[in-house]
């Protein structure tokens, strides 16, 4: 029996990954600004219409009952499980899991189960994911998904782009006088994440083709190879992803899966933006056959 991976919707794969790893996800709540609770069936192009239209949305972390439903849903069945969660130092996400776990173990002490802060967003929470999830499948047993998920968690990388500062001046992660000077002087941030899993300004470049530029050197100098599969993330606009999808392409950097961002992390950055997850060092040969098989299309 393979070990269930289980997720939340920060992760920001699309549906047809999570179907065909089979990954359990937990969503996180999205709300206005009148606390209207955002329905699953509002679609993206929806929310950033919404957006663009002035609405502020915020989130909500993932209850400590809500895990607690869930897991004890796979314990009961005596299913080993692991559960990922947005990093902890963007939420309460994984503190509220960790005490959801602690009042499983006791009732249920032959069932493997464990907590894995992603110490990442979005797409670099969805690489880990992603990897775990395959490995997984492909019958990786508990005891090495765990070793793998701490080479994951340290090795994942983050890169963005913003157009737009305001919303991530509506979230408090930038002052007032940073987002309208960004505005007026077209100078965009790149964002990384550092090892505490926390967004971070790593430099500023003025208009978008020296952003992708920049990206693009970043993603080299901090890899060890190309042979990996990066996430490429993008807005409410594919078409802006191609610019820089040439510039990572002439660089060796073939094996992608571009995703586009969910409500979750896009009520913080907003409709523009431009990103990708990589991994710092390529995945070590003792796990590499439980993952790849580039004969899958996504």
């Amino acid at each position: 029996m393979t070990v269930k991976i289980i997720a939340d919707s920060s992760c920001d794969l699309s549906d047809e990954i999570i179907t065909d790893l089979d990954i359990d996800i937990l969503n996180i709540k999205s709300v206005d600004e009148l606390q209207n609770l955002i329905d699953v069936s509002f679609t993206m192009d929806e929310f950033f219409d919404a957006q663009r239209n002035g609405h502020i949305f915020k989130t909500s972390q993932v209850t400590t009952y809500d895990y607690l439903m869930k897991f004890e849903q796979y314990a009961k069945s005596g299913i080993d499980f692991i559960c990922i969660t947005l990093s902890s130092g963007m939420s309460g996400g994984y503190q509220n899991a960790v005490m959801a776990l602690r009042s499983l173990r006791e009732r249920y002490p032959n069932v493997k189960m464990e907590i894995v802060d992603s110490l990442a967003a979005s797409v670099g929470n969805g690489l880990v994911t992603y990897y775990m999830a395959k490995a997984s499948k492909s019958g990786m047993d508990f005891d090495m998904l765990i070793e793998f998920s701490k080479f994951l968690v340290s090795n994942v990388g983050h890169l963005f782009t913003v157009f737009d500062l305001k919303y991530l001046y509506s979230g408090g992660r930038v002052s007032r006088t940073k987002a309208k000077i960004s505005d007026i002087l077209n100078i965009l941030p790149i964002l990384e994440v550092d090892e505490e899993g926390k967004i971070f300004l790593s430099e500023v470049v003025r208009g978008k083709n020296k952003a992708y530029k920049r990206m693009s050197e970043i993603l080299v100098e901090n890899t060890t190879g190309t042979n990996d599969v990066v996430f490429p993330v993008y807005g409410d606009d594919y078409s802006i992803l191609t610019n820089f999808l040439k510039r990572i392409e002439k660089l060796g950097f073939n094996n992608y899966i571009p995703l586009q961002v969910g409500t979750i992390i896009a009520s913080h950055v907003g409709p523009d933006i431009v990103g990708i997850s990589y991994l710092f060092k390529e995945i070590p040969h003792e796990y590499r056959s439980y993952v790849y098989d580039f004969n899958d299309c996504y």
